[in-house]
């Protein structure tokens, strides 16, 4: 079985429990920190995928890291993954709960890649117009690239939209070199 299946069909589970118990939204503020955890602590994922460290003493970690940090319902999840060893596909349950989550809240992910930050007023406004197109709540990510050289890069889930003088400038040298 590949890590997809097990990761969708345990976050589908704990989507579901957490939604009959109305606690939705604090799971997913604790799936966003346990994937930025995973993201960012690599110490934290090799204890994961580490078949040596007995589950039970894994449980004793969880707990002690996220036992005032996150939901109960949350802690029960880590100690049931845990227990059925499934603990290294963590980070993919996260990343599929919070996917559930901004489904089911008409959740747009955006992400604007600039080579500088932008002030709050022309994001808010870029913040608008994406609503209003896609008609859903949006959820700004903003980044900074500074190969860019100047303008923008725009992805909105899985389209993206590139204004930047790097693409632009390669665009100018297919030009040249097709003509």
């Amino acid at each position: 079985m590949n890590y997809s299946a097990i990761a969708v069909r345990y976050s589908k589970a704990l989507f579901i429990l957490a939604d009959e118990k109305n606690v939705l939204a604090k799971v997913y503020d604790d799936m966003k920190l346990i994937h930025e955890i995973c993201e960012a602590e690599h110490d934290f994922v090799r204890l994961l995928e580490n078949p040596v460290v007995p589950f039970y003493e894994k449980t004793k970690i969880f707990e002690n890291i996220f036992a005032k940090k996150i939901n109960t319902l949350s802690l029960q999840f880590l100690k049931l993954i845990t227990k059925n060893r499934r603990e290294n596909y963590l980070k993919h349950m996260a990343f599929e709960y919070i996917n559930l989550y901004k489904a089911k809240l008409g959740i747009k992910t955006v992400t604007l890649t600039s080579v500088e930050l932008i002030n709050e007023n022309l994001k808010q406004e870029i913040k608008n117009i994406i609503e209003k197109q896609y008609k859903a709540d949006v959820e700004l990510i903003e980044k900074t690239d500074a190969e860019l050289i100047g303008g923008f890069v725009l992805r909105i889930d899985d389209e993206q939209y590139d204004a930047s003088v790097v693409n632009q400038l390669e665009r100018i040298k297919r030009e040249f070199i097709n003509n």
